[in-house]
């Protein structure tokens, strides 16, 4: 099948560049990427490409931190649609990231894949600066967390690790996609609201 060409109008050759990456990631994986597939694909030189990102990393960089600026806004949109009820509140965050995991999956393996520096989220060398998107999504379940701390309807505990603790968990789901129907009733959003249920009673205080 040949590969899709992208057009842009003048002046958004960096957004048009983007677009480009994101489908190379789809179809082949984010290490297929290469400035001069991605300029051949747009329409324009290699050297072209380089005068908005330095180097691959440099692309890959803005790609992870525009898909966690996104994540982080679906986290924080199902965080308030829901009563402050901490397993409800867990449960439509989960679903959230399952989601976004399915409909962005380019971005998705951008923003963990080991290129990407917002994946090192609390790490003990060059962590992301603390204004970063990826610590912006870790910082809204955290603070969840904390906050139903707080009220007495989350375990004591240091609430950065719990958070990792359900990251992981939630995580695990988006990749293994062991039920791929996230629709209303599908059997991937049910499976998701019992584990966000058994996870909110282990969560529960003791």
């Amino acid at each position: 099948m040949a590969a899709k060409r992208v057009t842009y109008h003048h002046g958004n050759l960096r957004a048009a560049l983007i677009e480009a990456s994101l489908e190379i990631i789809e179809e082949k994986g984010v290490r297929a990427l290469t400035l001069r597939e991605i300029g051949t694909r747009v329409g324009v030189s290699r050297m072209a490409a380089y005068r908005h990102f330095a180097d691959k990393a440099d692309l890959v960089s803005a790609i992870g931190e525009a898909g966690f600026s996104q994540f982080a806004d679906a986290l924080e949109e199902a965080r308030r649609s829901v009563p402050e009820d901490p397993v409800a509140r867990l449960e439509a965050m989960a679903l959230a990231y399952v989601r976004f995991a399915a409909a962005h999956r380019a971005h998705f393996e951008v923003m963990f894949s080991p290129e990407s520096r917002p994946n090192d989220l609390h790490a003990e060398k060059d962590p992301p600066p603390k204004d970063s998107a990826g610590e912006r999504a870790f910082a809204i379940l955290e603070e969840t967390i904390r906050e139903a701390q707080e009220r007495g309807q989350v375990r004591q505990g240091n609430s950065e690790e719990l958070a990792r603790l359900v990251w992981a968990m939630v995580h695990g789901l988006s990749v293994l996609r062991l039920e791929p129907d996230l629709s209303e009733n599908g059997a991937g959003t049910k499976f998701t609201r019992y584990c966000a249920e058994v996870l909110g009673s282990g969560l529960a205080p003791r």
